[in-house]
């Protein structure tokens, strides 16, 4: 039910014997059908990014790296982290809501090690549920990850009231029980140092303390991204056959390398990886045989 649309400059008129006001609302039935059909033409469209972006997360594991999101509350320089991490020059701005579609960029880890960093739209205090809804699409990159990176501005001085709330819409969206780690971005600004340190003791997440803008605790950062994004390895030894070298340079790639000697034989390797990679190399190695 919509409610009734007036359009502009319309007047009353009168019928004679006089009677009650009546109102000419052909225009305004045209309208309504105009908005009908545009909200279906916009939920169509919404449904075809959904399945767009269920494709390429599709795609993401398959491809066996881990999924990192970036998520907080808005201004706290997600993009600005993202851009500083990987490399990328995704749009910045001193603005609300400055990302609204999510970007996604490979990250290098230490170790040889590789995942996705995914960049959202900012959240607000009292997210209204029917914006929830509206950035749906958007949001569905939080619930796929395998970690959450909550990015928060140290230099704000309600900087808890944010992370407070950040960390109820993630639990409006069911996310808040996700492996995160809380970054406390833009420590090269003024802060309240103390404020920060009692707020560390109490919070039940691990803590990084960086600046996107000088690059200040990224190399720990990333650091830690590694170890919480780590999925069980598994080894491998043993002889593959000469013309699977596209799997050593995957293993290089993708996983961790220890040994590689080239012989008669075929390629001696010494090994590790996820177990996707796992699973497609070790069929193929024969185990030397004493």
């Amino acid at each position: 039910m919509f409610p009734v649309l007036y359009p502009y400059g319309c007047e009353w008129r009168r019928l004679w014997p006089p009677c009650r006001p009546v109102f000419q609302a052909a225009p305004s039935s045209l309208r309504c059908r105009h908005i009908r059909r545009r909200i279906e033409e916009l939920n169509r469209d919404l449904e075809q990014v959904r399945r767009h972006r269920k494709k390429q997360r599709q795609k993401r594991r398959e491809s066996s790296m881990p999924v990192v999101a970036l998520v907080g509350y808005t201004n706290a320089g997600k993009s600005t982290l993202l851009n500083a991490l990987t490399g990328a020059q995704v749009f910045t701005a001193n603005q609300m809501f400055a990302t609204l579609d999510p970007t996604t960029r490979r990250l290098q880890l230490p170790d040889n090690q590789e995942a996705l960093l995914t960049d959202t739209v900012g959240f607000i205090r009292k997210l209204p549920h029917h914006l929830v809804a509206a950035f749906r699409a958007t949001l569905e990159e939080v619930g796929e990850a395998d970690l959450l990176l909550h990015v928060a501005d140290a230099s704000h001085d309600r900087f808890a009231e944010q992370i407070e709330a950040v960390e109820s819409v993630l639990k409006d969206l069911g996310a808040r029980e996700k492996n995160t780690l809380l970054v406390l971005n833009k420590i090269d600004r003024p802060v309240d140092h103390q404020a920060l340190e009692d707020f560390k003791i109490s919070c039940r997440r691990r803590v990084a303390e960086v600046s996107a803008r000088t690059g200040t605790g990224l190399e720990e950062l990333k650091r830690l991204i590694a170890r919480h994004t780590c999925r069980q390895q598994r080894k491998l030894k043993g002889w593959l056959p000469h013309g699977r070298t596209d799997l050593v340079a995957l293993l290089y790639r993708q996983g961790v390398v220890y040994n590689v000697q080239y012989a008669e034989e075929g390629i001696w390797l010494e090994a590790a990886a996820g177990d996707p990679l796992w699973s497609a190399v070790a069929p193929l190695l024969k185990t030397p045989t004493n």
